[in-house]
């Protein structure tokens, strides 16, 4: 009786495990890297929105990192049980009870640890304070980012210098007395098709050589570390010029430049003809001289100059920061553009260029952050241009990671 008893206990305790182990499965790498990348990512958004109520407030702005990440996952099955024996009584009335306790126990679990880092050193700094490169502004502009978002987030300033002397600047802020000015100068180049331009154009490099001496040359230029910028090209010969040989260097230049437009007279006239961007089909001779609009250009006489102040980083979150501290004094108060066609919403309505909402507690927020007893949050819908201002942020943050900007050994250690 005892025997079959205890077969049965076996059965049930097999069949529990059995179970347990086939009701509960490990956790998959795809979903702990899923998991991973949607906390980084969020960490990332809300970095970024505190660093412009940081900005809004006038204290310093800091960043931090997740240089490495481990994750593990764990799983375990067991069960347990107890078997108890006890007799009852005694003499003639004593009887046998037995019982038998299972206690099954499952658990599954995912962790991370990881390291922040922080970017409050020098070689990142040096990046962050620097002017935003042109080769960046002519990144953003041929993305799908709207010609009047981009000038707005990165450009600070328009100077322009008539042909009497007088110099005229626009600032770019919601405080300063000329940013209406600002706002109509900017729909007029835009009017104007301003955009940006990548010209490749070859200049000579040395004197011109003869064969005997072009094959002297060829092989310190083959073991040049620039030779994927060098070429050795023939020129024929022509009435009684000799046929020779030229080293040329191919040069890229990235400026600012009005395209075409039903307004080419009106800037020809007004700013000349220098400031039109180059034929693609163009010589080099044509692309240098279509130098576009530059910051060390000379002035052209009779003609209007322009002069654009491109912003840094940090002078972005400082920008973004006025426009967060106006809207937390004036709730309807907004920065809005006019997108050109092409765009998502309609070239007549107005968007706001950055939206946060203060102490309001939103529905799944694009971003949320908690910062000196007041919530900060950036709406899913209804939030203007505010994704791709993000975007554009994470970019222009990431380009500041170089080599040494992150340190090596983590500042801290979270588990």
């Amino acid at each position: 009786m005892k025997s079959q008893t205890l077969k049965r206990a076996l059965a049930v305790v097999t069949s529990c495990a059995f179970i347990s182990g086939c009701a509960v499965r490990s956790p998959s790498f795809n979903s702990m890297a899923a998991e991973y990348q949607n906390t980084v990512e969020q960490y990332n958004f809300n970095n970024i929105l505190l660093n412009v109520v940081r900005a809004a407030d006038g204290l310093p702005l800091s960043f931090l990192d997740i240089p490495s990440i481990i994750g593990t996952g764990n799983f375990s099955a067991s069960v347990g049980g107890t078997w108890s024996n006890s007799v009852l009584g005694a003499g003639v009335f004593s009887a046998a009870t037995s019982a038998l306790s299972i206690t099954p126990n499952v658990s599954v679990g995912s962790s991370f640890n990881y390291t922040q880092s922080s970017l409050d050193n020098a070689t990142f700094q040096t990046s962050f304070n620097s002017r935003i490169p042109l080769s960046t502004v002519n990144y953003f502009a041929s993305g799908n980012v709207p010609g009047e978002l981009m000038i707005y987030l990165l450009v600070g300033s328009v100077s322009f210098v008539k042909p009497d002397g007088k110099v005229e600047m626009y600032i770019n802020s919601p405080y300063a007395k000329s940013f209406k000015q600002f706002q109509s100068v900017i729909d007029l180049l835009i009017k104007y098709n301003l955009t940006t331009q990548t010209n490749h154009f070859e200049t000579p490099i040395g004197p011109q050589l003869t064969q005997t001496l072009a094959a002297t040359v060829l092989p310190s230029y083959l073991s040049s570390k620039n030779v994927d910028k060098l070429s050795m090209k023939s020129f024929p010969a022509v009435g009684k010029k000799e046929a020779y040989y030229q080293l040329m260097q191919m040069n890229e230049a990235i400026t600012l430049c009005f395209g075409e437009s039903a307004y080419t007279d009106e800037v020809k006239n007004e700013f000349g003809s220098s400031y039109f961007c180059a034929k693609p089909v163009a010589s080099s001779k044509d692309k240098i001289e279509s130098s576009g609009i530059t910051s060390d250009a000379l002035p052209v006489a009779g003609k209007t100059s322009i002069a654009f102040g491109v912003r840094s980083n940090r002078d972005i979150y400082q920008y973004l920061g006025e426009i967060l501290k106006l809207q937390s004094n004036q709730a309807d108060f907004q920065v809005t553009i006019n997108p050109t066609a092409g765009v998502v919403q309609k070239s007549s309505d107005l968007v706001p260029i950055f939206v946060v909402k203060k102490n309001q507690k939103l529905e799944n927020p694009l971003a949320s952050v908690n910062y000196r007893g007041n919530t900060y949050e950036i709406p899913s819908k209804d939030n203007g241009f505010s994704p791709v201002v993000i975007n554009m942020m994470a970019q222009l943050l990431n380009l500041n990671k170089v080599n040494g900007s992150i340190p090596a050994s983590p500042a801290v250690l979270v588990k």
